[in-house]
């Protein structure tokens, strides 16, 4: 009997019931499962695939934000296209297959010759996937958790970010499955990023197929409302804090892999994500109970200045082993921080929903680009040192979060009340 109660569970993940509510978010949650295992064999290997693709020097920051630089045409379209769908699913089904077939030319170019063909190539096809991203991204947050009622959002959220958490385990231990088995790097290397990218891809888009058809309300597609001061406030704090935020990771991956530095395999390589992996599943209830408590504000604040310090610590490190000290502190923090932000973000663009999030997904796109870019000049002017990369990282996020207690008015005062 418990047997037959528990698989029924688990089959209304995978089916449509009549309460439209239900369907999305329980189905959404199967995508998320599917769309972590695809997600965690590819994006995570992207910068040690560059490195094997343009070699130990290879400009990651440019490679990383170069083609982010084409969102803006993105948010137009996807903007104008959300106004004017009938039906947000298939519209974000349709951009998001073209998103994941990308992944396939990508891989392919350890095959082609000439340093100049390959940088070309590799800019242009990261460049249509960017674009794809952003604008499937936007139509997925129209839609997903505008379904969601506002009374639980935090908690759902919570709680399919914890489930998503789990399942970039299982990606990253079938990754380290093929590390192991597969001795030829590059080889493994293809296996991994194929996998990912064809057929656990594929299991998340035919889950996000079977979530029930959305439209945008007739006040959301006509709305003429000027976007919320506060919200245009909390923007100013996102994107100095992205700009710093995506400074870290493409240089922490090369400092892991590139012979310069730590010179670490494949195979530590994605022991140290699937250590970073766990750190935030551990996280990630902790996150969601306390930001229902007392609030996205102070969870953003505490977290950030846990990714902030974990960022200067990197550099510092020359023991493979010590890396995880700053790799598990920051898997806490980027637990908290994603969460607390999008949430918070969800909440501030209820009053002109459809270019509140457009221009979010906009300027955060930008900022990707910039804090990527940013860091692959100070890589260059420090003649390939990344000490001025960590610094300038963690001195915009600890700017960005200055600017979240001015203009909000966050005093220590209003969190001890609740406490």
């Amino acid at each position: 009997m418990a047997v037959s109660s528990y698989l029924r569970t688990i089959g209304s993940y995978f089916s449509v019931s009549g309460d439209i509510v239900d369907s999305t978010e329980k189905l959404s949650i199967t995508d998320g499962a599917f769309w972590a295992i695809y997600t965690s064999m590819t994006t995570p290997f992207l910068v040690p695939l560059i490195i094997i693709i343009l070699g130990n020097n290879a400009p990651v920051g440019y490679m990383v934000g170069l083609p982010v630089l084409l969102v803006p045409l993105a948010q137009i379209l996807s903007q104008k296209a959300s106004r004017r769908a009938s039906d947000l699913k298939a519209l974000t089904i349709a951009i998001t297959f073209f998103d994941r077939l990308l992944w396939v030319p990508i891989i392919f170019m350890v095959f082609v010759h000439g340093y100049f063909d390959r940088f070309f190539l590799l800019v242009l096809f990261l460049s249509l996937r960017a674009f794809f991203a952003s604008f499937s991204g936007t139509t997925w947050t129209l839609w997903v958790p505008t379904v969601v009622p506002a009374g639980h959002r935090i908690s759902y959220f919570a709680r399919r970010n914890f489930v998503m958490k789990i399942f970039s385990l299982v990606g990253y231990a079938l990754a380290l499955g093929i590390f192991l088995r597969i001795s030829d790097e590059i080889t493994a290397l293809l296996v991994v990023f194929l996998t990912g990218s064809i057929l656990f891809s594929s299991l998340s888009l035919y889950v996000m197929a079977r979530i029930p058809s959305f439209s945008l309300s007739t006040d959301d597609r006509n709305e003429r409302k000027p976007i919320d001061s506060g919200f245009s406030r909390y923007m100013l704090f996102a994107v100095v804090w992205s700009i710093g935020y995506t400074m870290v990771l493409p240089y922490f991956q090369l400092y892991v892999v590139s012979a310069n530095f730590l010179n670490q395999s494949g195979t530590f390589y994605t022991i140290l994500f699937v250590v970073l992996s766990a750190a935030s599943i551990s996280s990630q209830l902790f996150w969601g109970k306390f930001s229902g408590r007392y609030g996205n504000m102070p969870a953003i604040l505490i977290s950030g200045v846990m990714s902030a310090v974990a960022s200067l610590a990197i550099f510092t490190i020359s023991s493979p082993l010590a890396i995880f000290v700053p790799t598990i502190v920051y898997g806490v923090a980027q637990s908290g921080i994603t969460l607390a932000m999008f949430n918070e973000m969800v909440g501030k663009a209820a009053s002109s929903r459809v270019k509140s999030v457009s221009y979010y997904a906009l300027t955060q796109s930008l900022a990707g680009a910039v804090g990527p870019i940013f860091a692959n000049f100070l890589f260059d002017i420090g003649r390939y040192r990344v000490e001025p990369v960590f610094i300038a990282a963690f001195s915009l996020m600890g700017v960005s979060l200055v600017i979240l207690i001015a203009v909000n008015r966050l005093k220590i005062t209003d969190f001890n009340s609740h406490a």
